[in-house]
């Protein structure tokens, strides 16, 4: 089997390969959680397989009906974005709300503490 990686699907593995390194460098550093990797991991890796393996993206486009193969390659990648908008959107959504919940039992915290001062201050003249 002859297996032929033009410029374009050379640029494709590096990218990959930099994704994947960029991805593990940040779950190691704890700056991206391991829930959200294992999609970037996922992305990483079906970049370098579409890359590395060209009658795959040809398969792939004939699958779905689309004429010009990396059309159908960059659509996806469109979607897998989409899908990650969609992710981040619901995390930052439960954030939302998480914040407004611990904002509002810190101002009933706080309320607590000044009535138990007062109590405290006030008994105390007596």
């Amino acid at each position: 089997m002859h297996m032929h990686i033009d410029k374009i699907h050379l640029l494709g593995a590096i990218f990959s390969f930099v994704i994947l390194a960029a991805v593990f460098v940040l779950v190691r550093e704890r700056h991206l959680q391991e829930k959200y990797s294992l999609v970037w991991f996922l992305i990483g890796f079906f970049i370098l397989v579409m890359s590395v393996f060209e009658g795959l993206m040809d398969w792939f486009g004939d699958f779905i009906g689309v004429y010009y193969a990396p059309s159908a390659f960059f659509g996806l990648l469109i979607a897998c974005a989409y899908l990650l908008l969609l992710n981040m959107s619901v995390s930052i959504s439960h954030l939302k709300t998480h914040n407004r919940a611990l904002s509002q039992e810190l101002g009933l915290a706080k309320l607590r503490l000044e009535e138990l001062e007062e109590k405290v201050n006030g008994s105390g003249h007596d």
